[in-house]
């Protein structure tokens, strides 16, 4: 990574933010290299709605049902069936969606083998049905379990959002690389982010093996959400299903005052290698010391004194004489010639 673009920063410490040292040696770092650093953007797959009042109207519903079929209305059992299915349907999302669907089944099963039409064969898929989504329970007054069981089934959900939760029936499933075993039939598959569904569909698992195709959108490349599986493992970064193009791992190095950084190119992330920054220089600059509009400097004060020594110094030795040159003329005096 050469050149003035900006690239996506990752401290692999986060509840730990750097202190002041180590941001100084990652400014540092990033101008030695020509580089901006940039935190990731704060962002997630998109929620999808939950509508909680759904679960209700369809109790409400199932009831209608037992009422009906205790009533021997086949008409109105159908219609309250109906109406309690696509309810679901079109609410995959729903926590108690497989549940409540399993006993909508149950509840047909019931109806066809109490009121007319009778329908025995109906009646056992639709409680085998059941069965698939909840694993089973105990039959109920007024109703016959089927004589068979769903066959197992196994499939493989994909693309799997690295970071996501997926949920089969209600249950999270941690199976590596999105393979689910379950029995053949309907299941709801809801996949969540930090607990919020993200995603969320009904799928027809035959028996045997097969595999589901989600239409999931991952997150954003540079994301958080998109950066947050890079982790430490055995001293290096580990970016396996990272898609941010350019990006920089940090972390604490083993001096307080170094750093240790990795670049990384989408899923491959290079050593990580220490960093510090230069000393900062200790010296300060001293200015001189102010003194009162129209007084009198120090300094001045000082170098007044020392020219003044040089200056009485110099009388001194004039008045003495010592600074007279030698006389060698010859001198005129009372009483005759003297040489000096």
């Amino acid at each position: 990574m050469t050149g003035d673009a900006p690239v996506t920063l990752v401290w692999m410490a986060p509840a730990l933010a750097p202190d002041p040292e180590q941001a100084r040696a990652l400014t540092s770092w990033a101008r030695a290299h020509g580089l901006k650093l940039e935190l990731p953007r704060t962002e997630a797959p998109r929620a999808i709605p939950v509508d909680l009042h759904a679960g209700d109207d369809v109790e409400r519903l199932l009831e209608r049902v037992r009422d009906a079929t205790a009533g021997r209305d086949a008409e109105a059992a159908d219609r309250a069936l109906a109406a309690a299915e696509s309810t679901l349907r079109a609410h995959p999302e729903l926590p108690e969606a497989s549940w409540l669907m399993a006993e909508v089944e149950r509840a047909r099963s019931t109806r066809f083998r109490r009121l007319l039409p009778l329908d025995e064969e109906a009646a056992e898929r639709a409680w085998i049905r059941a069965e698939a989504l909840d694993g089973g329970r105990l039959q109920g007054v007024g109703e016959r379990a089927a004589t068979a069981h769903p066959p197992e089934a196994t499939i493989v959900l994909e693309p799997l959002p690295t970071g996501a939760t997926t949920w089969v029936d209600g249950r999270a499933t941690a199976a590596p690389g999105g393979v689910v075993t379950t029995r053949a039939g309907v299941h709801a598959v809801v996949l969540t982010w930090d607990d919020v569904p993200v995603w969320a569909n009904w799928i027809e698992a035959p028996a045997g093996s097969s595999t589901v195709h989600l239409t999931v959108r991952g997150p954003t490349p540079c994301s958080s959400a998109d950066l947050g599986v890079g982790r430490l493992v055995g001293g290096r970064v580990d970016a396996e299903h990272v898609r941010c193009g350019a990006w920089v791992a940090a972390l604490a190095g083993p001096r307080p005052s170094s750093v240790l950084v990795a670049t990384c190119e989408a899923d491959r992330c290079g050593a990580l290698l220490e960093w510090r920054a230069p000393p900062v220089a200790s010296w300060t600059w001293t200015p001189p010391p102010q003194h009162p509009p129209g007084g009198w400097p120090s300094w001045a004060t000082w170098g007044l004194v020392g020219a003044g020594a040089v200056i009485a110094t110099s009388v001194v030795l004039v008045a003495s004489g010592a600074l007279q040159a030698g006389l060698t003329e010859t001198r005129f005096v009372s009483g005759g010639i003297k040489g000096q």
